[in-house]
């Protein structure tokens, strides 16, 4: 059976191949532009039904070994980028939302890959035995990868478990009033009529136990800082941006810091948790810490270039992450976030759900 897949799975398939044309990864800002800094690679490991790991040779070939230590293969540095760019003019051409590119399979046959995703239990999309210069390490790392030829990707996924329960604060509301603000169906403005009747939303509780407990590993004050930052991004001048969201808690101070400067204290804690749940923390999986995507991100731009945000480099994984993410408004229907309800207390409630998309 042919392979098909989605822009994003053939850009997996497309990074391997321009990685190993290229030789190395060139480290990328926060804006996504390519610096100077670069990772010699050693090596790429790819685990499918049986394990290959691709080499460079002082010829410039890739040698490809098997899981017996044997020569699968020897192809020249030059063929894995003509390949990359037949598989990118494909990629970034096409409008259908899943496609077969069936000389890239062929060409992948040759090399011992047969998936376009590699079967993982974690975030790590490719494993990847770099040179680091500075250091003069050689550690084998996972990276994420992230495309921009296709749609944006989620960083975090929105469900049930990511719900947000706030209670409402003002005077009682009637169960037409309830009715009648439901009915509107967009977001921003059924908050803005909430917002116009003098109501106020009171962060009340994570629903899920076990995303709680990962906000609160991750700090204390984590649940009612996220709680506040989407109750920002519900106002009428909300932008979505992460970064306008945190300005906006910042100018608050809901925890009264009282240091110089109150917005870097807002955007470490937004930091903290967008950097874990890039790099291994889910909602609903009991977080310990422990890195997933340990080497960091891999960010196929728009032009084929390929960035790298070495987790040796967190200040840059994590500008990455906070400029470049947006909260998105999850499915009112799937996650019951958005409607007014009465609680058996008689208090009338409204849910938000986290999901945190990518801006490109």
């Amino acid at each position: 059976m042919a392979l098909s897949g989605n822009k994003g799975e053939w850009s997996e398939i497309y990074t391997l191949f321009r990685l190993l044309g290229e030789g190395k990864v060139h480290a990328g800002d926060a804006n996504l532009n390519k610096l100077d800094l670069y990772y010699p690679i050693l090596s790429i490991i790819r685990e499918e039904s049986k394990r290959y790991e691709y080499k460079p040779d002082t010829k410039q070939n890739i040698v490809v070994i098997d899981e017996n230590g044997n020569e699968y293969a020897r192809v020249s540095m030059d063929k894995f980028m003509e390949e990359s760019r037949s598989l990118l003019d494909v990629v970034k051409t096409t409008s259908k939302r899943a496609f077969e590119i069936p000389s890239t399979e062929c060409f992948m046959s040759e090399i011992g890959c047969t998936k376009l995703k590699a079967p993982s239990g974690d975030k790590a999309d490719i494993h990847i035995v770099i040179h680091d210069l500075r250091t003069n390490m050689t550690p084998e790392l996972g990276f994420s990868i992230k495309s921009q030829l296709g749609s944006p990707s989620t960083l975090l996924n929105a469900g049930e478990t990511t719900n947000i329960t706030y209670r409402i604060e003002g005077e009682d509301m009637t169960d037409e009033e309830i009715n009648t603000i439901n009915a509107i169906k967009d977001h921003l403005p059924r908050m803005a009529v909430i917002t116009k009747k003098g109501y106020k939303l009171k962060f009340c509780d994570i629903e899920h136990s076990t995303f709680k407990n990962n906000l609160l590993f991750l700090d204390t004050c984590m649940p009612e800082f996220i709680a506040t930052c989407l109750v920002c991004d519900s106002m009428p001048n909300a932008t979505s941006s992460i970064k306008d969201a945190v300005e906006m808690v910042a100018q608050q101070n809901p925890f009264g810091f009282t240091g110089k400067d109150v917005v870097a204290f807002y955007e470490h804690k937004m930091k903290v948790l967008l950097l874990d749940s890039a790099l291994g923390m889910t909602p609903a999986k009991e977080w310990k810490g422990r890195y997933d995507a340990n080497g960091g991100y891999l960010v196929v731009k728009k032009d084929g270039d390929i960035v790298c945000y070495h987790f040796y480099n967190r200040n840059d994984v994590e500008d990455y992450l906070y400029y470049n993410t947006r909260f998105e408004r999850a499915s009112r229907s799937r996650y019951h976030f958005g409607s007014l309800y009465r609680g058996e207390d008689g208090i009338i409630y409204i849910k938000r759900s986290l999901q945190i998309r990518f801006t490109k």
